[in-house]
């Protein structure tokens, strides 16, 4: 009777060890990894500037450079800040060679509808690549406005001089036939009230301007383009003299010059033995 070979136990264990000894396989080289954080919208204004939170950590090689793709070609480096600083070059190299966390901000296109794909790249001493992307719609919602605040406007019975307000350069003037440039004007005082009651703390237009209050329900805070501030002052209701203004009053401006404003009364200063009482506002135009 034939026997059949067999390999015991630990002969076996020999070769498998043996087996593995001889694997020389090389380890899969780790690359970087990134994580991006998205804007809380990914509707933005057309050439506004949006901002992403980009944090690196390095695999076997240190990091090397980001970079900054759209619709996968790279972008001017003049549209990209790291952490407030211009970016200068893109790829743009990175200050930590081991993990880097920035805040990145780029400069949104300028083409109304337009969907893009921003990738965010970064590269390691090694040429190995980490990359996520986010896709950021762009709309023009219009001309941003621009606000200034405390804008002061005086009781008209002080000195001579005051008044008025100039709403383009947001300097008090008069309101004198003189003062050209009063766009707006208080109202002064009631001769026939006590001194410390007297200021009738109200305003009314000059020069040709026209003063409106808004439709109800309106924000000073909503609105963010001259667009808006035209369309709300031609939904508003005109008058030549005001009711007593209250902090939070809400006025809609065009000045002779086809200008547009929209004021939001903030504080008001009363001064109960003269008139130096005011106004102070925040204009957006």
């Amino acid at each position: 009777m034939n026997k059949q070979p067999f390999i015991t136990i630990p002969l076996f264990v020999m070769m498998l060890a043996l087996f593995v000894a001889c694997d020389t396989t090389p380890p899969a080289p780790v690359g970087p990894s990134i994580s991006v954080t998205a804007p809380a919208s990914d509707t933005v204004f057309t050439d506004s500037v949006f901002f992403l939170t980009v944090s690196a950590t390095a695999g076997d090689a240190e990091l090397s450079s980001i970079s900054i793709t759209e619709n996968g070609v790279a972008i001017d480096p003049a549209r990209i800040s790291l952490d407030g600083f211009p970016a200068g070059s893109n790829p743009s190299p990175v200050a930590s060679p081991s993990s880097l966390t920035y805040e990145v901000g780029i400069t949104a296109g300028s083409t109304d509808g337009e969907t893009s794909t921003f990738a965010i790249v970064i590269t390691d001493a090694d040429g190995a690549t980490a990359s996520e992307s986010v896709e950021i719609y762009t709309e023009d919602y219009g001309t941003p406005v621009t606000e200034r605040t405390m804008i002061l406007l005086l009781n008209q019975a002080g000195p001579a001089g005051q008044g008025g307000l100039d709403l383009e350069s947001g300097n008090q003037t008069g309101t004198q036939a003189s003062d050209t440039d009063s766009d707006i004007r208080d109202l002064g005082i009631d001769t026939n009230l006590p001194v410390d009651q007297n200021w009738l703390q109200q305003i009314g237009t000059i020069n040709g301007s026209d003063l409106r209050v808004p439709a109800a329900g309106l924000l000073y805070e909503d609105i963010l383009t001259s667009e808006q501030i035209v369309g709300a002052f031609n939904d508003g209701q005109s008058f030549t003299e005001s009711s007593k203004v209250a902090v939070g009053d809400i006025f809609l401006a065009k000045t002779s010059e086809d200008n547009y404003f929209i004021l939001k009364t903030v504080n008001i200063t009363v001064t109960p033995s003269d008139n130096s009482d005011s106004y102070e506002f925040s204009v957006k135009n």
